[in-house]
């Protein structure tokens, strides 16, 4: 089974101001997505989901990134950060999903 990942982004909420900054990234709503290159018996793939949101911290003015310059890298490692968890990690706990569904521990 070979899974392909893709981050998503939606959404990031940002101030237009605050402590002297401008355009300041203050949620980001995520979402990373497992397909597999198996099907259902309707012939769609088997797929997993992480998604959620988190919270920034207050920003330091000497490595701070305007809202408007922020690149997905970035945003990605954030939410990583956040959730206390490498890429991998995180890829782990989806193929497990999806493994789980292709074969049910309990039917």
């Amino acid at each position: 089974m070979t899974n392909t990942y893709t981050w998503d982004i939606p959404n990031i909420e940002h101030a237009p101001t605050e402590d002297g900054l401008t355009n300041v990234a203050k949620t980001v709503h995520y979402r990373y997505t497992a397909v597999s290159d198996q099907v259902n018996a309707e012939g769609n793939p088997y797929s997993a989901t992480a998604y959620g949101s988190i919270g920034l911290d207050a920003p330091e003015a000497g490595s701070f990134t305007d809202f408007n310059s922020l690149t997905k890298d970035q945003v990605v490692a954030w939410v990583l950060a956040k959730l206390d968890m490498d890429e991998a990690t995180l890829q782990a706990a989806l193929d497990q999903r999806i493994e789980a569904d292709i074969n049910p521990p309990v039917i």
